[in-house]
C-alpha cells in the first residue's frame, strides 16, 4: 500500500493515525489534487468548517496516506497564532539552518520559510497548519514554493484568500461505517437511527461510540434517553453553531458517568472554566487549601484523580496527552458544561479555577527561566475571567502576569490586562488601595511601551498622588511610583524635573531599602538615565558600572535582563563621551547576550541592536555595513512593533544618520521627514526629541543646497533646545553647531565665527578638550576662519584638531579623513530610549 513506502526525511508532530478513520475518500482525493496538483507553486488549500466535522482528522489521515509522496511533511499547531513562528522555526536544523536559540524565533521562521519557498534542501515537502483563525495569522508563513499547504480551520473568512474544500457532517455510508467500527456488533438499522438522531456529526457519533463501548448500552436505550434529553438541554437563547444533538450526546454522557464516577464530573466541571488550550495537568496537583471541597478531596488525593481523568477519557470527554501532561476539552463541551451548572456552582467553579492558577504562576516574571511557565497559563486567564476576581489570593498573581508580559516583549497585551484589571478594580465597592496602586503602575508602563507617553504620564501621576495619600510617601510601591513618575518625566521631555525627582528619590529608597536592595539599585539606574539626558556622562558612567557589578553579585548572574537593561545603558553612555570602538566592542557583546537569553526579537535585545548600531557608524562611518545592519533592524521593529512606536522611530533615525554618512542623502530625506513629524505627533512638537529630529533634518537640507531653509530648521531647534534644556546641553550645542555650517555656507563667516567659538567653549566644559566632537568643532572653527583670512590661526586650530582626533579615533577614522580633505564635519543627533 501507499502508505507502507519509504517514510519522509522529516516527520513533524504529525498526530498518531486514527485507526478508525472512516470514509472522506473524495474529499481526501480533492485534498490531494489542491496540494499536489501543480510543480512548481501551488495554491495554499484550507479544510475549514464547524468543530466536531473531523478537520484535523481528515488532515491527519491525508499526511499519513501520502507520506511517501514527500521528504518533508510538518504539522504546526495555529490555534495560538503567537506560537506559530516557533513551531515552524523548529523545523530550521532539519533544514541545515541556524537553530531558534541561535538567531532567534522569527529570523530562524523566516529562514524557513525561505528555504522552502526554494526548495532547498527539499522541494516536496508539506506543511499542515492546524486549527488556524484567520489568515493574517499564518500567511506570513506559507511558502510560495514547490510544496503543499495544508490549512485547517473554523473560519470560513479563508473563502476568497485560499481555494477551500468544506468539510461536511459524515454521509449516512460514512457514519454507518463509523459505527461499525466504533461500535462492533451494531445492526444496519440501529446504526441508520442513531446516525439520523446524531445528525452525522462525527464528534456526536465518537462520543456516542464512546459511551456505547464503555458501557454497553442498548441502541434502544440510548436513542429513548437521547430523546428525553434532548428537551432539557434546548435552553433558551443557545447559540446556533452547538449543535443539538451533540448537545445531547454530551448531555447523556456527563448524566451516566455522574452515576458511576461522579469525582469525574466534577472534575469535568471544573476544567470547563478554564481556557480552550491543553491544561497543564500540574495546574491541578495544588498544595492543600488552595480549592474548596469536594474538588479539594479530588485533587488532594492523587488516585482519586487519576480515576476521575481517566474515566473522562474513556468517555472522550477529555483528551489526555500523556507526552506533554496535559488535559484538553473541546470548547463547545466547555461551553455546554459552563452552561449546565447554576449560577452559585458557575461561581464556585470559576473561583477555584483563579486559586489554581494564581497557585501555579511563577513570582518572578522578571527571571527568563519563568517564562514558558508564564505562556502556558496565560490562555486559561481569560476564560477564568481572572480580571474581575476580587480575592487576595488572586490578585497578585496578575500583577506577575501583566509584567511578565511586558518584559517579555508582548506590551499590547500587557496593556490590555492591566486596563481590564483597573477598570474591574475601580468598580470594586471597596477597592484596595495597594492593589489598584500597583497595577495602575503597570498600565503606566505599558502604555509608555506602547509608545503613549501622555496616557502613562497621566496614569502614573494619578497613582502616585494617591499613593502618597493612601499609603504613605515612604510606602513601597509610592517609591516604586516614583520610580515610575522618573520615567514619565523624561518620556515627556522634562529631564531637569525628572532629576532632580530621581536623585532625592535615591536617598528614600537606600533608606527605605538599604544600600544594594534591587528596589534601590533600579533607582539608581533611573537616575544614572537622569543624569545622560542631562549630559552628565561621566557621572553615569561611574553610576552604571557600580549599579551592573551590584545586580550581577544580587542575581548571580551577568546576564539577568535587569543586568543587560544597565548595559545597554553603559554602552549608549561610553559612546556618547566619544569612546566609540570601545563602545561598538561592548556593544557587540550586550546583543549577543541578548540574543542568547532573551532572543533576537525581545524590546530589550532589539535596543541593543540600536545602541550598536549607532556604535558601529560613530566608529566606522556610514559604510554598506552599517547601512544593512541598520536597515535590517528598521525592518524587524516594523514587523514587530508597527510604523509608529517610538523604537522604531529611534531605529529609523540611525538609518537616516547612516544614510546621510554614506553619501545617500536623497534617500534619506524623505524618512527624516516622516519621522520628524511622527516624533511631533508622539511625543509633542516641543519635545527635545522633536527638535533634534528637525537638527538632523536641517543637516540634509543644507547638504541638498537649501542652505536658508536649513538654516531656519536649526535656528528653531537651537532656540527651543536652549530654552527647554539649557545652552550648554549637548542636544542644543549639537543643533548649534549645525545652525553654525548654515551661517557659514551662506557666507556669513562673522555670526559663524563667533557663534564657533562660543559654542567650543561649551563643547570643551561639557565634554572635555580630546572629545571627537569638540575636536571636529575647532576643525570647523578653522575652516571659517581661513574664509575671513586669518590663515595662521586657522592653520595651528586645524593642526591641533587633527592630531588629538588621530590619537583618539585613528588615522582611517572618516572623521580624520574628511578634516584632512578640508571638509567640514557634520553632528547629529540620535534619540535615546526614555
Amino acid at each position: 500500500m501507499t502508505e507502507m513506502r519509504r517514510r519522509p526525511h522529516v516527520w513533524g508532530r504529525v498526530p498518531p493515525r486514527n485507526k478508525d478513520f472512516t470514509g472522506r475518500e473524495e474529499l481526501l482525493e480533492q485534498l490531494r489534487r489542491g496540494v499536489s496538483g501543480g510543480v512548481t507553486a501551488v495554491l495554499p488549500t484550507a479544510l475549514h468548517g464547524l468543530g466536531g466535522v473531523g478537520k484535523t482528522q481528515i488532515a491527519a489521515e491525508y499526511a499519513h496516506r501520502y507520506k511517501s509522496d514527500y521528504d518533508v511533511v510538518w504539522w504546526v499547531p495555529s490555534d495560538q497564532p503567537l506560537l506559530i513562528a516557533s513551531s515552524i522555526a523548529r523545523l530550521a536544523p532539519y533544514l541545515s539552518l541556524p537553530k531558534a536559540n541561535e538567531i532567534g524565533v522569527a529570523d530562524a521562521a523566516e529562514a524557513v520559510v525561505e528555504a522552502l519557498r526554494k526548495g532547498e534542501p527539499y522541494e516536496r515537502w508539506l506543511l499542515i497548519f492546524d486549527n488556524a483563525h484567520a489568515p493574517e495569522s499564518i500567511m506570513e508563513f506559507v511558502p510560495d514554493g514547490p510544496g503543499g499547504v495544508l490549512i485547517t480551520s473554523r473560519n470560513f473568512a479563508w473563502n476568497g484568500v485560499v481555494e477551500t474544500l468544506t468539510v461536511d457532517v459524515f454521509s449516512r455510508a460514512e457514519s454507518r461505517q463509523f459505527l461499525d467500527r466504533r461500535v462492533p456488533g451494531i445492526v444496519g438499522s440501529e446504526a441508520d437511527a442513531l446516525a439520523e438522531a446524531l445528525g452525522d456529526l462525527p464528534l456526536a457519533l465518537d462520543q456516542a461510540g464512546a459511551l456505547q463501548s464503555e458501557t454497553g448500552m442498548p441502541v434502544t436505550e440510548y436513542l429513548a434517553l437521547l430523546r428525553n434529553q434532548t428537551g432539557k438541554l434546548l435552553a433558551e437563547g443557545r447559540p446556533m453553531e452547538y449543535d443539538v444533538p451533540l448537545t445531547a450526546t454530551w448531555a447523556l454522557s456527563v448524566a451516566t458517568l455522574r452515576e458511576e464516577q461522579p469525582d469525574a464530573v466534577e472534575l469535568l466541571h471544573l476544567l470547563a472554566f478554564f481556557g480552550a488550550d491543553p491544561i497543564p495537568r500540574d495546574v491541578l496537583s495544588t498544595s492543600r487549601g488552595t480549592v474548596e471541597p469536594p474538588l479539594s478531596d479530588i485533587l488532594d488525593d492523587p488516585l482519586r484523580f487519576s480515576r476521575a481523568v481517566g474515566a473522562l477519557g474513556r468517555y472522550a470527554l477529555v483528551q489526555i496527552d500523556r507526552e506533554h501532561q496535559t488535559l484538553l476539552v473541546h470548547r463547545l463541551v466547555q461551553a455546554l458544561l459552563r452552561e449546565d451548572v447554576s449560577d452559585s456552582d458557575r461561581d464556585r467553579f470559576r473561583h477555584n479555577v483563579r486559586r489554581l492558577l494564581a497557585e501555579a504562576v511563577p513570582s518572578e516574571p522578571d527571571d527568563t527561566a519563568t517564562w514558558p511557565a508564564f505562556a502556558r497559563l496565560m490562555p486559561h486567564l481569560g476564560p477564568a475571567e481572572i480580571a474581575q476576581s476580587a480575592d487576595p489570593a488572586v490578585r497578585p498573581l496578575l500583577h506577575d502576569v501583566v509584567r511578565y508580559l511586558y518584559q517579555s516583549g508582548n506590551a499590547p497585551g500587557a496593556l490590555a490586562l492591566a486596563r481590564e484589571c483597573v477598570e474591574a478594580w475601580q468598580a470594586d465597592p471597596t477597592p484596595n488601595p495597594r492593589d489598584l496602586c500597583t497595577m495602575k503602575r503597570h498600565l503606566s508602563i505599558s502604555l509608555r511601551f506602547v509608545g503613549r507617553y501622555r496616557e502613562a504620564f497621566e496614569v502614573g501621576s494619578q497613582a502616585l498622588a494617591e499613593a502618597e495619600r493612601d499609603l504613605g510617601p515612604d510606602d513601597e510601591e509610592t517609591l516604586r511610583l516614583t520610580n515610575n513618575h522618573c520615567t514619565d518625566l523624561r518620556a515627556m521631555g522634562l529631564f531637569a524635573d525628572s532629576f532632580a525627582l530621581s536623585s532625592a528619590a535615591v536617598e528614600r529608597h537606600r533608606a527605605a531599602f538599604g544600600e544594594m536592595d534591587e528596589r534601590t539599585l533600579r533607582m539608581r539606574t533611573s537616575l544614572a538615565l537622569d543624569l545622560t539626558l542631562t549630559s552628565r556622562y561621566e557621572e553615569a558612567e561611574g553610576l552604571l558600572k557600580h549599579v551592573y557589578s551590584a545586580l550581577r553579585d544580587l542575581y548571580g548572574t551577568p546576564n539577568h535582563p535587569t543586568a543587560q537593561i544597565v548595559m545597554n545603558n553603559l554602552v549608549r553612555v561610553i559612546r556618547l563621551r566619544g569612546d566609540y570602538a570601545e563602545a561598538r566592542e561592548l556593544g557587540e557583546d550586550v546583543y549577543a547576550v541578548g540574543v542568547a537569553t532573551l532572543g533576537a526579537d525581545h524590546p530589550t535585545t532589539l535596543r541593543a541592536a540600536g545602541d550598536l548600531a549607532i556604535a558601529m557608524r560613530k566608529a566606522e562611518g556610514g559604510s554598506e555595513e552599517v547601512v544593512a545592519y541598520v536597515e535590517d533592524l528598521v525592518q524587524r521593529y516594523r514587523r514587530l512593533m508597527g510604523d509608529q512606536h517610538p523604537d522604531k522611530l529611534a531605529a529609523e533615525m540611525a538609518l537616516i544618520n547612516a544614510y546621510r554618512e554614506a553619501r545617500r542623502v536623497e534617500a534619506a530625506v524623505p524618512v527624516a521627514e516622516l519621522v520628524t513629524l511622527a516624533y511631533g505627533k508622539i511625543n509633542g512638537p516641543d519635545h527635545p526629541y522633536t527638535h533634534g529630529c528637525r537638527g538632523n533634518l536641517a543637516l540634509l537640507m543644507r547638504l541638498l543646497g537649501e542652505h536658508e531653509r536649513a538654516r531656519e530648521l536649526h535656528e528653531l531647534s537651537a532656540r527651543r533646545l536652549s530654552e527647554l534644556l539649557g545652552p550648554a546641553h549637548h542636544y542644543t550645542l549639537t543643533a548649534m553647531l549645525g545652525l553654525i555650517a548654515d551661517l557659514s555656507a551662506l557666507g556669513r563667516w562673522d555670526e559663524a565665527v563667533s557663534a564657533g567659538e562660543e559654542t567650543l567653549q561649551h563643547l570643551r566644559q561639557l565634554l572635555g578638550p580630546d572629545h571627537p566632537m569638540v575636536l571636529g568643532c575647532m576643525a570647523n572653527l578653522a575652516l571659517d576662519l581661513t574664509r575671513l583670512g586669518k590663515e595662521e590661526a586657522a592653520r595651528q586650530l586645524r593642526d591641533k584638531a587633527l592630531g588629538r582626533l588621530q590619537r583618539r579615533l585613528g588615522a582611517g577614522h572618516a572623521s580624520v579623513l574628511a578634516i584632512t580633505n578640508g571638509e567640514r564635519l557634520d553632528f547629529d543627533f540620535d534619540p535615546p530610549p526614555i
